[in-house]
């Protein structure tokens, strides 16, 4: 069953004015209780003071006619008279339940105490007969005759110039008629031992009440116990009350649903149904196949709605990854700030972007480059934080924004984000390792407002982009905070700074003339023991890292610094350098200005790369070797064999030397297949007009053996092993033919 818009529109109002009309009956409810609770409380308060002001005129009345009767009796001797005026007296005041003049009557034996019973009233035979001049300030006193409460005066009179005692008794209970006067209920009273109880004559006839509708009134005298009154207030029924409210309520809120659905069906109904009927014949006249089977397609409302919070997404969150967009990012983090303001918590802002994007969507295709980048984006929301934002502002460029305690939690968190996002990416069957710069800036230390923020953080992304090293914390003039202690990029810059790499040279001996041609520059340090990890462990956590980049330019520099203490203008280095390397358009201008500075010529410096390196990116490797090449600088491909290097991008490559893996040269001797690969490996080099290393000569079988192949060069411990700095003029000089290692050859 289908609903149409207007049916559910005024379903919807109704709805709402029925669900308004039960919120106001439980509103008027409890108001109705409460207003209950406080008329109890306020009655039962009127009724007290009713009571009690009852009570007193009823106690000064006794004083009064005590004080008449003791008058007239006085004036009047004659016994007769008195007698016929104290039986008049029971006639015109029944409430009094004695009246004598003699002698005091002896009260009746009480009753046996009720169980629950705390107290009795004292029998009126105990009562203190005084005797006084004034009496109007006949003391009353509270007793029990005839197993009824009364009000008893008893005191000494003058008659006859004797003294006798005059005695009156009046119901306790007799101020309940003015009370009933004053109060307009009429009461009923029940008797029964010395407790009498009270309720409305109407309330006996009537359903009973609850307990908590009644009133209850006790009366005791000095602790005694005397009796007890229950009212029923008057009770108005809820629904009486509701009824006359509900009169004007509910018509007005039925009104009102009208109202607002008129309201609606005018201002959005009837124009988006308009509008989608629009929307129909668009999608009819752009898909004619299906102009007669208009089953086939969504509504119009729901088409609108459809475009309506797609573009309300697309307002907030980046089309591409899913992320918040600038707009909604720079929302949050003002209101990051205004909350740290108030509550002086701190929140870094972290940059994030991609060395050389462009280049990657020039080579592969935007589509990769896309794909990439949502690869990206997933690693950055990976584990973050409830309170962590994170957005992508532009292109390759993306923004996190981190709360944190101090400055150990924040490089800790930095150095996560970088570590993740550096791991080679598996994009469509391809893997892709890019470099990723990041720049941080921190509130308050760094600025305490979010323009400045931005400022400094793209400051400290364009250092990360322009220097050695991916991520740079900025840094205000009176910032005292260090928040650059990444552990591993840390530790490496300490490294560097701390001085504790060392370059060891190994010989290249020209098996021809035995002369030494180069020297091969490996990293060492200074003091294994001090580090637990190994220099092998060292550069290739760099290398996964994208740390490589600073540590290659140390070894740069410290090679062409030794290349101009050699005094031998003939003696050449080699530096090994990284796949990264090999990936950064920057590296050719930076070896030439290293050269510059130490004045050494570029054709004195080799780089060696591996073979598994021109593998991978072969083309972009190729440029970058020959813009080397064209420098003057020499070019060597080490690990030659293991990397299945195509002869395709061999013959293409400006290389002037190739250097056989030691696997092969080891047990060249011992084992015939070994050898022929490196006969074989020679040839092929010679017929490219390429010379041949042979690294992992360690002894004079192998020596002899590949001087008889024709070999160019070797290397090894059989010739020498790594030298220092110090040793490398002793060597050179010591290396005139012929060489030490051959005056006694094995």
């Amino acid at each position: 069953m289908k609903l149409r818009i207007q049916s559910f529109s005024l379903l919807l109002f109704v709805s709402l004015a029925i669900l308004a009309g039960g919120l106001w009956t439980l509103s008027l409810y409890a108001q109705f209780e409460a207003d209950q609770l406080d008329r109890r409380e306020r009655q039962q308060l009127q009724w007290q003071l009713q009571i009690e002001r009852t009570q007193h005129e009823q106690r000064d009345w006794l004083q009064h006619y005590f004080a008449e009767v003791a008058d007239w009796l006085q004036q009047h001797p004659a016994i007769s008279a008195r007698g016929q005026y104290i039986s008049r007296q029971y006639e015109h005041f029944p409430q009094l339940r004695l009246l004598r003049l003699g002698t005091l009557p002896t009260a009746p034996p009480l009753p046996k105490q009720s169980p629950g019973r705390n107290a009795t009233l004292p029998g009126c035979s105990e009562l203190q007969i005084g005797s006084r001049q004034n009496y109007g300030l006949a003391e009353i006193k509270t007793c029990a005759y005839q197993q009824q409460p009364v009000l008893a005066v008893a005191q000494y009179i003058s008659l006859d110039n004797t003294t006798q005692p005059l005695m009156i008794l009046l119901d306790y209970f007799s101020f309940i008629p003015a009370f009933e006067s004053v109060s307009g209920h009429q009461l009923f009273r029940k008797e029964g031992n010395f407790r009498v109880d009270f309720v409305e004559q109407d309330a006996m006839s009537a359903a009973p009440q609850p307990v908590q509708s009644s009133l209850l009134f006790r009366f005791a005298e000095q602790d005694h116990e005397i009796g007890t009154m229950t009212l029923q207030p008057e009770v108005i029924p809820f629904f009486d009350h509701w009824s006359v409210q509900a009169l004007w309520v509910i018509p007005a809120l039925l009104l009102l649903a009208l109202l607002g659905h008129a309201a609606m069906l005018w201002a959005i109904i009837l124009p988006l149904q308009r509008l989608s009927q629009r929307m129909q014949k668009v999608v009819r006249s752009r898909r004619p196949g299906t102009i007669h089977h208009s089953s086939q397609l969504q509504t119009g409302l729901h088409l609108l709605n459809k475009y309506f919070m797609h573009l309300v997404h697309l307002a907030k969150h980046d089309p591409l990854t899913g992320l918040n967009n600038r707009a909604i990012f720079e929302e949050r983090l003002s209101q990051a700030l205004i909350e740290g303001k108030r509550s002086g918590r701190k929140y870094a802002l972290v940059l994030v972007d991609i060395n050389q994007f462009h280049r990657i969507n020039r080579k592969y295709g935007s589509y990769l480059g896309d794909a990439l980048l949502k690869q990206l984006a997933q690693r950055l929301g990976k584990n973050l934080r409830e309170t962590d934002t994170l957005a992508r502002l532009e292109k390759d460029n993306f923004a996190l924004l981190l709360e944190f305690v101090d400055e150990e939690q924040i490089t800790l968190l930095v150095e996560k984000i970088y570590h993740r996002l550096s791991q080679p990416y598996r994009v469509y069957g391809r893997e892709i390792s890019c470099g990723i710069s990041i720049g941080v800036t921190v509130y308050p230390d760094h600025a305490q407002d979010m323009e400045t923020l931005e400022m400094k953080g793209n400051e400290a992304l364009l250092q990360a982009h322009q220097g050695d090293w991916p991520v740079v914390f900025a840094r205000a003039d009176s910032d005292q905070t260090d928040y650059s202690g990444l552990s591993l990029i840390q530790s490496l810059r300490q490294a560097l700074d701390n001085q504790d790499f060392k370059l060891v040279y190994q010989p290249v001996v020209s098996l021809n003339h035995h002369r030494t041609r180069y020297f091969e520059a490996l990293l060492r340090w200074k003091h294994p023991h001090q580090h637990s990890q190994s220099i092998e462990k060292t550069i290739e956590l760099a290398e996964k890292n994208q740390l490589i980049k600073p540590l290659s330019q140390w070894i740069i520099e410290t090679a062409c610094a030794q290349l101009h203490r050699i005094e031998a203008t003939d003696i050449q280095i080699a530096v090994n350098l990284s796949m990264i390397d090999l990936h950064d358009g920057e590296l050719p201008g930076r070896i030439a200005q290293v050269l510059e500075n130490n004045a050494v010529d570029p054709s004195r410096l080799m780089v060696e790369i591996t073979e598994g390196q021109i593998m991978q990116e072969p083309d972009q490797v190729i440029d970058i070797l020959q813009q080397l090449s064209a420098m003057g600088i020499a070019l060597s491909i080490d690990d030659f064999g293991t990397g299945q290097a195509s002869l395709t991008y061999l013959k293409k490559l400006p290389v002037n030397k190739l250097k056989i893996d030691q696997s092969f040269v080891k047990h060249m001797v011992e084992d015939e297949e070994d050898s022929a690969i490196v006969e074989a490996t020679i040839s092929l080099a010679h017929t490219l007009h390429i010379e041949v290393v042979a690294e992992g000569v360690e002894s004079a079988e192998i020596h002899a053996l590949l001087m008889q192949m024709g070999c160019d060069y070797a290397q090894g411990y059989y010739i020498s092993r790594p030298l220092e700095q110090e040793g490398i003029e002793d060597w050179i000089a010591a290396s005139v033919p012929p060489p030490a290692y051959l005056k006694n050859p094995a």
